[in-house]
């Protein structure tokens, strides 16, 4: 769901935050097969790198994981961090988002979605991280009514669950919503500041746009697009995204999500997700 830090430019992680995010070693050389993700079905932040990893039509495997359970897997490979998403590639493990793309980038030179022009280059990550710290903010809009619903909100968490699992968590849940509220630090006034921080991304997205251009910087889709629609996702509910867009989910955030209902820049990100958003074919 989250990234690490909860004043970073990311937010918190779905189990620890303030802590670094980190590039480390694995112990065998994984050059001879495709990357993997390890990511949420629930998290914004790993749709941005799933989206980037399948416009670019990079093979690579997920593994999805069970948010909170997740975090010895994690910890394990980062020995730092628990925040998705990872990617385990060519003997490293890369965590946080933003340092995925600039490994992306340098793996893949040239990299079509992030621009070779410096000046154009510099704009599109300057935007790419103005809407990373917009996450946060989604996140605590979306479980401000609920998380204290078990019944809502457990079925994000447990999409790819086994049995055994899910019924782990649904024990832990009182645990978990304890530790996860204090985590986001919800309170009025959080919520009112994360309610004007969205306001702020989606009249960014409104001014860039008014003219009918279809991208945010430049002549053609760029992470600064994927991030924008990926972080702001969870209130936008495309219908393209298999979580946010079920009709189960988008009752769930109704209360939460009807401010930006017809916000132009909520509409292109419903727009670009219908024109730009193709998942690959497992």
């Amino acid at each position: 769901m989250l990234e690490a830090g909860a004043g970073s430019k990311s937010g918190p992680s779905a189990g620890a935050a303030g802590q670094a995010p980190c590039t480390t070693p694995t112990e065998r050389p994984m050059n001879d097969i495709p990357p993997t993700l390890l990511s949420f079905s629930v998290s914004h932040f790993s749709e941005k790198i799933r989206w980037t990893l399948d416009q670019a039509g990079l093979p690579y495997r997920e593994q999805r994981l069970v948010p909170f359970l997740h975090i010895p897997r994690v910890l394990a490979l980062t020995r730092r961090a628990s925040s998705v998403p990872v990617l385990l590639a060519g003997g490293e493990v890369i965590q946080d988002s933003t340092r995925i793309l600039e490994w992306l980038e340098r793996r893949h030179a040239p990299f079509a979605l992030i621009p070779a022009d410096p000046a154009l280059r510099s704009e599109v990550m300057e935007l790419e991280a103005r809407f990373d710290r917009v996450g946060v903010h989604v996140i605590r809009q979306l479980f401000a009514e609920t998380l204290d619903d078990k019944a809502a909100t457990l079925p994000l968490w447990t999409q790819d669950a086994t049995p055994l699992q899910r019924r782990a968590l649904s024990l832990a849940y009182p645990l978990v919503r304890r530790g996860f509220s204090r985590l986001l630090q919800l309170s009025p006034a959080t919520l009112r500041k994360a309610a004007a921080k969205i306001d702020e991304a989606a009249a960014l997205i409104a001014e860039r746009t008014r003219d009918g251009r279809p991208y945010l910087a430049g002549e053609r889709l760029s992470v600064a697009d994927i991030t924008a629609c990926a972080l702001l996702s969870p209130l936008a509910c495309p219908e393209e995204h298999p979580v946010f867009g079920a009709p189960a989910y988008r009752r769930t955030v109704r209360m939460r999500a009807v401010r930006w209902d017809d916000h132009p820049g909520f509409d292109w990100v419903r727009k670009t997700y219908r024109e730009h958003r193709r998942p690959r074919r497992v």
